[in-house]
């Protein structure tokens, strides 16, 4: 059996290589959570660079669709012109 002594060396050193571990995994958390906010903080410039585009996008076909339709009620107009001068049968 071991004396009081060994025992608490042995104590000692299990606390010692516990608090060793426990510095090395918080460590490597900590290394780990900054990857995490650098990726967070990339995606967020990301995502706001994609909102700008996603927003021009739709303003051209807006601009497109207005204009679109303005040729559609011209191109309606002549035909309905034409289709006025045309003697029916």
């Amino acid at each position: 059996m071991p004396t009081p002594e060994e025992r608490i060396g042995t104590v000692e050193f299990d606390l010692r290589q516990f608090k060793t571990e426990t510095i090395k995994a918080y460590s490597d958390m900590a290394y780990e959570m900054v990857i995490i906010k650098g990726l967070g903080e990339d995606s967020i410039k990301r995502l706001a660079t994609l909102t700008g585009r996603v927003e021009n996008i739709e303003n051209q076909l807006e601009a497109m669709r207005t204009e679109n339709n303005q040729r559609f009620d011209t191109i309606e107009s002549m035909l309905a012109q034409i289709l006025n001068r045309l003697p029916e049968k």
